[in-house]
């Protein structure tokens, strides 16, 4: 039905205003389709056998839709207009990459729960490290070179829950306004520095097994400890694994965010060096075991006890630290149940890796329990002590008040009879009594 305005001039609808806007522009020659409005944008007229696109960005605008994804340009609707000069699909436009950036621009209740539990398991995982990291630095009893290797790994894992936290917020907070990802750049350097983060860490486990195998075995490096070779495999080589994915991945994947990353064959660049470093780790952790073994048949002594608790808390970090990071390999993407399970289990793991390293290296260690536990014991000892000589001043103040008091009343029953050089003294509270009186006959006061 034709709608009219206050004067009774009937309105255009917005197909005719849709004819009218290209009318000028209709092409006078050869075969082509005609200006269509598909009730939801007007295309203009096109030859046949051509497609007309029209970015996302500038549908967007037109209708006036609020989205604030901010990779429109690189998204298009499409129509296309056969060879007859009909267009193929009658009045139906293509809008699918439009519909997936409105869909990119809130987020699903799945999207929420990984969320949630990214954003929890991250805070948790933060205060764990930060405390652990404490422990390991204030106590210089606990300094070795193990204890070292530890604190790198700890450091390695706060960047990375630090990153998870950043991840997670907009999620937890829903609003897309705040998400990185609207901004390209920064998207795709908090996405290497976590990548970053994570081969470290695993770089450092690596740097456990080694050490710890030179240590039960061959004793390669029995003079110094050689850290400079350590801080190379643990810092230096993933920045150069990532800088060099990164580079490659700029050139050959023109998405935003990298967007599609885990199934491009340059991921190995990355996964490579860390299945390398857990096979390596894993030939190390047989080759412990099979030794501590053969040891413990012959004897038992503290340091075979020792390297058991070592040995037990790096075979569970092994699997943990490995699952957790290259699990995305595995990711089914089949958009059902095994997706969902994949994206709850990967947060879990990734978000909760800094409790479990807490606890097995540190929370759980007896040497650190120790630690803590004379350090409480100092702590309270000092406090008594500090409490005791408060209690011995307010107790001596007393007494001193007492014996001011006691002489006065003395001197007054004695009408001024005591001699100053009288030998006159009080009990004191904590002190053996003494055998002296007080006269008690006026006969003895001189």
């Amino acid at each position: 039905m034709d709608s009219t305005d206050q004067n009774g001039t009937r309105a255009l609808t917005k197909r005719e205003i849709c004819h009218l806007q290209y009318r000028d522009e209709t092409l006078n020659t050869g075969v082509f389709c005609e200006a269509i409005w598909d009730s939801f944008y007007c295309w203009p007229a096109t030859p046949a056998g051509e497609m007309a696109l029209r970015s996302c960005s500038e549908i967007f605008t037109h209708n006036h839709v609020p989205i604030n994804v901010r990779t429109m340009e690189k998204a298009y609707a499409y129509r296309y207009c056969n060879e007859n000069g009909d267009w193929l699909w009658g009045e139906w436009t293509n809008y699918t990459e439009c519909l997936e950036l409105l869909h990119q621009d809130n987020f699903s209740s799945d999207q929420i729960a990984v969320a949630y539990i990214l954003f929890v398991g991250s805070i948790v995982s933060l205060v764990a490290l930060i405390l652990t990291l404490s422990i390991f630095c204030y106590f210089k009893s606990l300094h070795c070179p193990r204890l070292h290797v530890h604190q790198n790994l700890v450091i390695a894992l706060i960047i990375h829950s630090i990153l998870l936290f950043v991840i997670s917020t907009p999620g937890v907070l829903q609003d897309p306004a705040l998400s990185y990802g609207n901004i390209d750049w920064l998207c795709k350097s908090i996405l290497s520095i976590k990548m970053y983060a994570a081969m470290a860490s695993i770089n450092w486990m690596f740097v456990e097994g080694l050490l710890l195998h030179s240590r039960i075995t061959v004793s390669v490096f029995n003079m110094d400890t050689p850290f400079k070779l350590y801080y190379l495999l643990g810092w230096v080589l993933p920045a150069v694994f990532i800088i060099s994915w990164a580079a490659v991945t700029a050139k050959v994947l023109d998405t935003p965010c990298w967007r599609g990353y885990g199934k491009s064959s340059y991921i190995w660049i990355i996964t490579g060096p860390m299945l390398t470093a857990l096979t390596i780790n894993t030939i190390f952790l047989v080759n412990i075991v099979r030794i501590l073994v053969t040891k413990l048949k012959m004897s038992v002594s503290i340091e075979t006890a020792q390297v058991r608790k070592a040995i037990k808390a790096t075979a569970l970090l092994f699997p943990l630290l490995g699952i957790t990071h290259l699990l995305f390999c595995i990711n089914p993407r089949d958009h059902a149940y095994l997706e969902k399970a994949y994206m709850f289990t990967n947060a879990f793991f990734q978000s909760w890796q800094g409790v479990f390293v807490a606890v097995l290296y540190c929370f759980t260690n007896s040497e650190v329990q120790s630690a803590l536990r004379n350090a409480y014991l100092r702590v309270n000892i000092r406090w008594h002590q500090n409490t005791s000589h408060l209690a011995r001043r307010y107790f001596s103040q007393t007494s001193t008040n007492y014996s001011a008091n006691l002489e006065a009343s003395i001197g007054e029953r004695s009408h001024h009879k005591v001699s100053p050089c009288a030998n006159i003294s009080l009990l004191p509270l904590h002190d053996p009594p003494e055998t002296k009186q007080f006269p008690t006959d006026k006969n003895d006061v001189k």
